[in-house]
């Protein structure tokens, strides 16, 4: 008799979770409250544009992503490696460009002579590359547990190389205003980022559970579905009771204690403002009180998330920055973003128009230095989700991986 499992959630790690259960010829099916799938990794199409719910990329050398995902059937395209910085200097903005010097040569000698960091730092920069790509994966998450900001000074960083190039590209994403993520953390991204490349789908950041969705078969996936748990083997469906061998929780019980937010701005613009394929960071963010994390325009890397003719710049603020500011609603927030951009693009910035402003109330799990952050998901029950190892595509898939292979030895037993 075919053993039959619920999986409560359609993110990714309950598609990841539910797409194994059926390649074990489990006959599994799939519970979603919402009308799509993916959770927090969604794309709505709006005037023409694609509009991910917040900033959202993949990155290809997550070893789990390589190996679940077909990025070629998603037809992704890359972000240029390093960033743009712009700061204010002399009520005029100074734009920096921070190409990686392993990856891109020539633009790299090139940025390391632009002044914007000191030999010093660039060499620690090096040396921090070296010392994260050595050995696997797993080593990451060994030796120090402190927070972010404690790592980096320990490392021998400047506080001036901290506050303009680290603060605005972690806290952009760890979406938090200290640098108190876990070193750990921290680490384990920055060897995926001087691995690998950041990548936007073609059909936007939905195409990933998309892609999982299709296989696993729209018919196991029941959307719009809010159920109820009864007991470990029963659910009740619209008043209806129905047993399973197992039932899977793909999702995050305790959400609303997860205080990372984050505000996301989609405008529409007749251009693009950047000059290259890098995202904006803004060196200001945390050392003169500026509010803007980064600046990205997808529709430089692919084409597809806007209009012919137009441009869609995306601009992420960090919750915590707001609420140091005192902002709190949209307008409020959209204002305060404008003022900001102005700076930076005098002339452009005045005719873009707003698409969306996105308040993502509980945008990813605490993971703090509290707790040693493991290389694996630490078990409770059958729940699975990027709460169970740290707020990423990679710590969803291997969460999912791990339950997937619990509830198989349960059913065995």
């Amino acid at each position: 008799m075919v053993q039959s499992v619920a999986v409560i959630g359609a993110g990714l790690a309950g598609l990841r979770c539910a797409l194994l259960l059926k390649e074990a010829g489990i006959d599994v099916q799939v519970f979603e409250r919402e009308h799509h799938v993916g959770g927090r990794m969604k794309t709505e199409k709006v005037d023409g544009f694609l509009l991910d719910y917040g900033f959202h990329v993949m990155q290809t050398a997550y070893p789990t992503s390589q190996r679940v995902f077909d990025f070629e059937k998603l037809d992704v395209q890359a972000f240029e490696p390093g960033a743009i910085i712009v700061q204010k200097k002399n009520e005029k903005a100074k734009f920096w460009r921070m190409a990686d010097p392993f990856r891109r040569p020539i633009q790299g000698a090139l940025s390391g002579l632009n002044r914007f960091a000191s030999p010093i730092d660039l060499l620690r920069v090096a040396r921090l590359r070296f010392a994260v790509r050595k050995g696997k994966t797993e080593q990451v998450f060994e030796g120090g547990n402190k927070d972010t900001l404690s790592y980096l000074k320990q490392q021998g960083f400047s506080q001036s190389m901290i506050e303009r190039f680290f603060h605005p590209l972690f806290s952009g994403i760890f979406l938090e205003d200290d640098l108190r993520t876990n070193e750990r953390m921290f680490r384990f991204v920055f060897r995926m980022m001087s691995k690998g490349d950041m990548v936007l789908p073609r059909d936007g950041i939905a195409g990933a559970p998309n892609q999982l969705a299709q296989r696993l078969g729209k018919d196991r996936i029941h959307l719009n579905s809010d159920v109820s748990i009864v007991d470990d083997t029963t659910l009740d469906i619209k008043g209806q009771t129905k047993s399973f061998d197992a039932i899977v929780r793909a999702f995050n019980a305790n959400q609303v204690n997860e205080k990372r937010h984050v505000w996301t701005l989609h405008f529409n613009a007749e251009q693009s403002p950047l000059n290259s394929q890098h995202v904006l960071l803004n060196g200001d963010v945390k050392m003169n009180d500026g509010l803007i994390a980064h600046l990205a325009v997808p529709s430089d890397i692919q084409p597809e998330y806007a209009p012919a003719g137009r441009s869609l710049v995306t601009i992420t603020v960090v919750g915590g920055r707001a609420d140091s500011l005192g902002l709190k609603t949209a307008p409020e927030i959209e204002a305060a973003v404008r003022k900001e951009a102005k700076l930076w693009f005098p002339d452009s910035s005045l005719n873009w128009q707003l698409l969306a402003v996105q308040h993502i109330e509980h945008a990813l799990p605490e993971v703090g230095s509290s707790r040693p952050l493991l290389a694996t998901p630490h078990r409770q029950d059958f729940e699975c989700g990027d709460h169970m190892l740290h707020g990423s595509v990679e710590g969803a898939l291997l969460s999912a991986e791990a339950v997937a292979n619990a509830v198989l030895v349960h059913l065995r037993d």
